[in-house]
């Protein structure tokens, strides 16, 4: 029964998110998507509604005027409008509809014509679509496979944990509910277009923010890989190479606990990750930007400015970064590494004339658009929120919960020391071997005394005036030195990205593997270059001439991807700032990594595709997908199940679930731990465990509503331990603890204690956080303990009116129902 419940909730959000996401740019903007690529169109509707939504809802909200129905209004009058625009009403059909209110017009007449209309819509529609996909079936078949396995995998741990699987998504549950109540920046400013989304499809389809927050990951990591595929295939010489490092990076396992949490953040609705798919984006149309010719300055100023907005690459590429920018800050960062490799690679396309000017332009409107309602509200005096202060900290190296320069600096401090012991050690035993006898560099050393003393030379000249002769060193020696330090500071520099960069990610084996195929794939580059710039300088035709040059000239931006991104997970050992914490880079990184290993598949099928032969690509993309299935399968490097920070009990989500669902609005309290306020903040009344226990001792305590319900653990959980799901062999395995330590587990097996008398009669522990009064287990046991022994009381008081409304081995809730206009005094049982 759960399950259903679930996975009805899972297709309106699924639902929602489609309507908002596509269906409603696809018809507002239907003239200007008519006739255009599918990525455009795909790109246009994944970046369009979350730029729009931030920007109307933010903007409402600082001038105190967000209202629900009036987003509805603008949504749905739009999407109205759309229709009547992209379909008119024609007078004959009026006039059919009013017959039909006059009884002259058969229902059934109208039906079957209307039945027949959608039957010729959808099969025009059907036709149109096998048309546009001709000869790239097999590629999106398979595409859609490695999507729809990327959406399972993902989805799998909110239906095994119905919890909140990170901590951040009970603050993000309240700015998401702030916005409800018409306050946008409810701690502080900080980009809330995740937000503002969530909102919408709440406002507009009455999806539950809880629920929302529990699956809306696990459905848009889809726009992730589809995003992803296009700016491979956009680097890649054949499609299907595209789909076989996506069908890599979702089966291929991961060796530390950086990947295993950056990619176990994908199926957590957070703001990062839910704007990670930007990156892609703007990677994508900055590339294609810098294909374009902007240096026709023909016509008016304003067909100039004209051509400048309507450009479709320049368009996306703003309202990509504008939508990173409205989603999160390190999205934005992100972004940045991946078009810095771009414009690198492509310098000289970059300076052409009007371009530069053209993408400066683009990236100041796409910044305004995004910071605009943060600027009016950071006007009115709203603060920035602490989030924002929490990055400051993880660059200047103060944090310690995710940044990683204080670990970097204590272990280069301890390398140093070793090596300067090691140092110590050989000098003293080459001392050693010169006072038994040896011949050491230093015993033949002339010294003053062997020289007749007084600092004179065998030939009785001065040793101060030898040194002042000696001839200075050429400005090419110079040059040399200087070369050589450099060489030596590079070496090492590399050496430290090598060892805590490629290694401590993917282990020496692993790290020497892709150290050579990134190698690998310069080098079939550079030879393909050269190779093609001597055939084509054969051919006539210039602009196939330069088609044949540039056909894998993206296997250096991959590579270059991948370096650099390691460079700035290593950048704490490298003495460099920490611009983005090491861990949340890790999934994008393995995607360009194993993107990289693929390139000699990409080489031998690009060279295939230039002949006959490409009639095989097709079966060979199948049958490339199949062997990275079952070959990581048979390898054991499948990859494994992903974690929540484990919570609460299921029970205790579903109790809550059917009180919201059979009680009526405000007639009840849940006490429990802040955990459930959350999932009930829109309908009832919430008391915290803490308080309720501190009160209890009091004296005139009660509680307003009819019903009360405590919650009680009768095996305290440990909270936010990383709990591991288990399940059907043929999505993950159970691999992945291996390489924890303390606080995980797995499966059924939840770590927690026991709540007993004993712990009932300890002192309540005090902590400066109520959330460490919940999180330390000692206490969180001693808390459950107490209000177990309360229940008990109380039912041995009242037995009619206190009940178990649930209970379980682990979990259990009691029931109160009380005269609203006669209170119990609780202290009194």
């Amino acid at each position: 029964m759960d399950t259903w419940y679930w996975a009805l909730e899972y297709v309106r959000i699924f639902f929602a998110y489609v309507m908002i996401l596509f269906v409603w740019p696809s018809v507002v903007f239907w003239d200007y998507l008519r006739g255009r690529s599918r990525t455009v169109r795909f790109a246009f509707c994944v970046t369009v509604p979350v730029v729009l939504l931030n920007t109307v809802v933010l903007s409402l909200g600082v001038f105190h005027i967000l209202y629900g129905w009036l987003i509805a209004v603008l949504f749905y009058g739009t999407l109205l409008l759309g229709l009547l625009r992209w379909h008119p009403v024609r007078r004959k059909q009026i006039k059919k509809i009013s017959r039909l209110f006059l009884g002259t017009y058969g229902i059934r007449l109208l039906l079957l014509r209307l039945h027949n209309r959608v039957k010729n819509g959808i099969g025009h529609a059907h036709a149109q679509f096998r048309r546009s996909i001709r000869g790239r079936r097999c590629v999106y078949l398979m595409l859609g496979v490695v999507v729809c396995f990327g959406m399972v995998y993902f989805s799998y741990g909110a239906f095994h944990d119905y919890s909140y699987g990170f901590g951040d998504m009970y603050r993000h549950h309240s700015w998401i509910y702030g916005l409800l109540n018409g306050t946008p920046f409810y701690e502080g400013i900080y980009p809330e277009a995740m937000h503002c989304f969530i909102y919408a499809m709440r406002v507009l389809f009455g999806v539950k923010i809880y629920s929302s927050q529990l699956f809306l990951a696990g459905i848009h990591v889809a726009v992730f890989l589809v995003s992803a595929y296009l700016l491979l295939k956009e680097l890649f010489a054949w499609n299907g190479t595209a789909v076989l490092a996506l069908a890599l990076f979702l089966t291929v396992d991961l060796l530390c606990i950086d990947e295993i949490f950056s990619m176990s953040r994908l199926q957590w609705t957070l703001p990062q990750e839910f704007g990670l798919y930007t990156q892609f984006l703007c990677a994508l149309f900055l590339l294609r930007c810098l294909k374009t010719d902007f240096s026709d300055r023909s016509g008016s100023r304003r067909e100039r400015i004209r051509k400048f907005l309507t450009d479709e690459n320049l368009l996306l590429f703003l309202l990509s970064l504008s939508a990173s920018l409205a989603i999160h800050f390190y999205v934005t960062m992100m972004a940045f590494f991946l078009c810095v490799v771009i414009a690198a690679c492509r310098l000289p396309s970059l300076f052409q004339k009007r371009r530069f000017v053209s993408l400066v332009k683009a990236v100041c409107l796409g910044v305004l658009i995004a910071v605009l309602p943060m600027g009016i509200a950071y006007a009115k005096g709203v603060p920035f929120q602490g989030s924002i202060g929490w990055a400051v900290n993880v660059i200047n190296g103060t944090d310690t919960a995710e940044g990683r320069t204080s670990q970097a600096e204590q272990i280069l401090e301890q390398a140093q020391t070793s090596s300067e012991q090691t140092s110590k050690e050989q000098t003293s035993s080459g001392e050693r071997m010169t006072e038994s006898g040896e011949t050491t560099e230093a015993a033949v050393q002339p010294t003053e005394q062997s020289h007749g003393g007084n600092g004179q030379t065998p030939d009785g000249g001065s040793a101060d005036a030898g040194q002042n002769s000696a001839p200075k060193q050429s400005a090419g020696n110079h040059m040399l030195a200087m070369a050589e330090r450099m060489a030596a500071s590079f070496a090492g520099k590399a050496q430290l990205v090598w060892k805590y960069g490629y290694v401590q990610l993917y282990r020496e084996n692993r790290a020497e593997w892709i150290v050579f195929f990134s190698g690998l794939a310069l080098i079939l580059w550079a030879v393909y270059r050269m190779a093609a710039g001597i055939i084509t300088g054969l051919l006539k035709k210039e602009s196939d001439s330069k088609k044949i040059r540039q056909l894998f000239d993206g296997y250096p931006v991959l590579v270059g991807i991948s370096v650099l991104l390691m460079i700035v997970y290593a950048a704490p050992f490298l003495g460099l700032p920490e611009l983005i914490a090491g861990s949340r880079l890790c999934s994008t990184e393995q995607l360009f990594i194993l993107a990289v290993v693929v390139i000699p598949v990409d080489l031998a099928a690009g060279a295939i595709a230039l002949t006959p032969g490409r009639r095989v690509l097709p079966l060979a993309l199948a049958a490339g997908v199949a062997v990275i299935y079952v070959g990581t399968r048979q390898l054991g490097i499948f990859h494994g199940y992903l974690y929540y920070e484990l919570t609460r009990y299921n029970a205790a989500v579903m109790v809550t679930q059917d009180i919201t669902d059979k009680f009526p609005e405000n007639s009840y309290t849940i006490v429990s731990t802040t955990d459930e306020l959350y999932q009930v903040i829109e309908q009832g009344r919430h008391e915290e465990l803490l308080t309720f226990l501190n009160r209890v001792n009091g004296s005139g305590y009660t509680l307003p509503t009819e019903y009360i319900f405590v919650y009680v653990e009768k095996r305290p959980i440990q909270y936010a331990q990383s709990h591991f799901f288990t399940g059907p062999d043929w999505l993950a395995e159970e691999k992945y603890t291996s390489y924890y330590t303390t606080y995980f587990s797995e499966g059924n097996s939840i770590n927690a204690s026991e709540i007993s008398r004993e712990q009932a009669e300890k002192e309540m522990m005090t902590f400066s956080k109520l959330s460490q009064t919940y999180s330390n287990l000692d206490s969180r046991t001693i808390l459950e303990s107490k209000a177990y022994e309360w229940c008990r009381k109380f039912e041995a008081s009242y037995p009619q009116e206190m009940k178990v409304y649930y209970e379980d081995e682990n979990f259990c809730c009691y029931m109160i129902r009380q005269n609203t206009y006669r209170l119990y005094q609780l202290e009194e049982s």
